[in-house]
């Protein structure tokens, strides 16, 4: 069955919304399904297409790809593109699911206020003088029902009496009108910063060596990445450390097989 060019447009809205997904999370996100080929289900771009055109580098566009596997957004086929490049199909449902709850979580704030029957707005406390023109801030606000204000004297008293409490929602309307969007967990946010870090860290240390700094780019691998989170995590600096003793010892090895 054909894509259609609105289930493309819900993946952008999903994807922009997404509160679990990091900004270059988002912007793989969005640059693989700009890929997509509706008529032939074709998406492979390369690795180095997706960096240049995003202006990322290759191992953090990698990072971004393992991840939006991890959540269900997309499917890599490993060498099923042209090229013998990987191949990236958006899983669709996984979309519709995402819009599905946010569209309700709108619901239930609609409806909290919906069941009130008065404006949220904390406007005016009361009419303009004489019933003059004024900013209405509710579709179903009666003038009765907004403030019971007395006019001045000599004006007509036309306001009827408010209720003393607002109107209580029934128990499973308001946990659900109450229900907060997921959040990143803590211990997930701590490992992106500290993986941040050591990642600063060795740009920094290695900022006048372009050349090192490439080799060892490409040298961190996904268990390397890992491991260095973990010793950042644990110590700051030591992710730096990690990563240099590993490339010292790659180094070392390589040059004792070339003797």
């Amino acid at each position: 069955m054909p894509v259609t060019p609105l289930e493309t447009l819900l993946a952008h809205k999903v994807i922009n919304l997404a509160v679990e997904l990091s900004g270059a999370e988002k912007r793989v996100a969005g640059a693989l399904i700009d890929h997509f080929n509706r008529r032939t289900g074709q998406c492979d771009p390369s690795l180095n297409t997706l960096a240049d055109l995003i202006g990322m580098s290759r191992r953090t566009v990698m990072r971004a790809v393992a991840r939006l596997e991890r959540l269900g957004l997309f499917r890599k086929v490993r060498h099923g593109g042209k090229f013998h490049r990987n191949s990236y199909e958006p899983i669709w449902s996984s979309f519709r699911e995402a819009e599905d709850r946010w569209n309700d979580r709108r619901r239930s704030r609609k409806q909290k206020f919906a069941s009130l029957g008065v404006s949220p707005s904390t406007g005016p406390t009361r009419h303009p003088e004489g019933d003059g023109h004024g900013h209405q801030t509710y579709s179903s606000n009666p003038l009765y029902k907004t403030l019971a204000v007395k006019r001045h004297e000599g004006s007509i008293a036309r306001v009827a009496p408010v209720a003393s409490s607002a109107t209580k929602l029934p128990r499973k309307e308001f946990e659900a009108s109450n229900a907060r969007a997921p959040t990143t967990s803590s211990a997930d946010v701590a490992r992106i910063a500290a993986e941040r870090r050591w990642s600063d860290n060795l740009r920094c240390e290695l900022s006048t060596k372009v050349a090192v700094y490439g080799a060892i780019v490409d040298f961190i691998d996904e268990p390397l990445r890992i491991a260095a989170t973990e010793a950042e995590l644990n110590c700051r600096g030591a992710g730096l450390r990690l990563i240099l003793q590993r490339y010292r010892d790659s180094a070392a090895e390589i040059g004792g097989r070339d003797e």
